[in-house]
């Protein structure tokens, strides 16, 4: 995934082992956030997924998949990489919709799935900054 850092407006660049532990203690009406990519897969393809929903559910209607740029990555010998991510609503991209049963008709609401991603990580990654750690 390429990034021009020139239209990054306002986001958060964070290495992967603080958004796991910040992920980690997210759950907005019993949905949760997680690494649903391999790291070392991240390193090679420019990008990370992050999953939002249920992740013990594999129903398409539970969970919505989100990709994340890596902007930097070293990798050292016997080691898992170590990433940085550019989390900014600009580039965090859908890898798969969600869809949604609403009267018996099975729908799709990207900018629904994107704020409810979204908006949550945001203002824990703002309380994570302002906590200092």
């Amino acid at each position: 995934m390429d990034v021009d850092m020139d239209k990054v407006e306002l986001g958060f660049v964070v290495n992967l082992e603080t958004l796991r532990e910040v992920i980690k203690m997210l759950n907005i009406d019993g949905k949760r956030w997680w690494i649903a990519s391999d790291p070392q897969d991240a390193a090679e393809t420019g990008a990370l997924t992050i999953g939002h929903g249920d992740p013990r559910c594999k129903d398409r209607l539970n969970a919505v998949y989100f990709r994340v740029p890596v902007v930097s990555c070293a990798t050292p010998r016997y080691q898992r990489p170590r990433l940085v991510l550019l989390l900014d609503s600009s580039y965090v991209k859908p890898e798969s919709p969600g869809f949604y049963v609403e009267d018996g008709i099975v729908m799709q609401d990207g900018i629904e799935d994107f704020i409810s991603f979204w908006s949550p990580l945001k203002k824990a990654l703002i309380s994570q900054l302002q906590a200092g750690n």
